[in-house]
């Protein structure tokens, strides 16, 4: 137990190690010889566990995605309103961890990775359509109808990826401004469901 701990520690010393180089040199430039030094392991123990860089590159990914996540799961755990269980899941996104410096550099390199990486591609496919899938859902809860639903869950994760973009690469949209565009298409979603929902 205590080797598969240490192991563990391990491996996720390399995948934190990488993400740091990422944000800050940039998945281009990555070496294992730039990560093993950061993470104080050898470059044998990260091909070790990892195999490739690429495998390394997309476990890290894996890595982020797991983490917001369980932030997403956690906010939602035990909520009846199904609009208190959205604006959660929404705030994951904005939290401290997922708007840090470092966070601004790494999400993009995700996005863009997925452009040309099948698995990436893949991760950020699955990650989209359970949120989606979410928000569709409590949407349905709170009484509307299927179809529309859909589409104003599918409106809701463009406006967290964009308004993401907005505070983080542009650094155009204020944390308040966003609480407000949020405030606004939750209020109207609310509406209209109650309006379906006494149809």
């Amino acid at each position: 137990m205590k080797n598969k701990n240490i192991a563990n520690d391990t491996c996720q010393e390399i995948i934190n190690s990488t993400l740091s180089a990422m944000a800050e040199d940039g998945i281009a430039n990555l070496t294992t010889k730039s990560i093993s030094k950061r993470a104080d392991v050898s470059t044998a123990s990260i091909h070790y566990f990892f195999e490739t860089k690429d495998n390394l590159i997309y476990n890290s990914f894996v890595f982020i995605i797991k983490s917001i996540r369980l932030d997403m799961l956690a906010a939602r755990k035990g909520q009846t309103d199904p609009f208190i269980r959205i604006r959660g899941a929404v705030e994951a996104h904005f939290s401290a961890t997922h708007m840090s410096d470092e966070a601004a550099y790494i999400w993009p390199q995700l996005w863009v990775h997925a452009g040309c990486d099948e698995r990436t591609a893949k991760l950020v496919r699955v990650f989209g359509a359970r949120i989606i899938s979410n928000f569709t859902y409590d949407l349905r809860d709170a009484g509307m109808e299927r179809r529309e639903a859909r589409l104003a869950a599918i409106e809701l994760r463009a406006l967290i990826v964009g308004l993401w973009l907005e505070k983080q690469v542009t650094k155009y949209a204020a944390i308040g401004e966003r609480r407000e565009v949020f405030d606004n298409v939750l209020a109207r979603l609310k509406a209209k469901a109650n309006r379906e929902a006494t149809q």
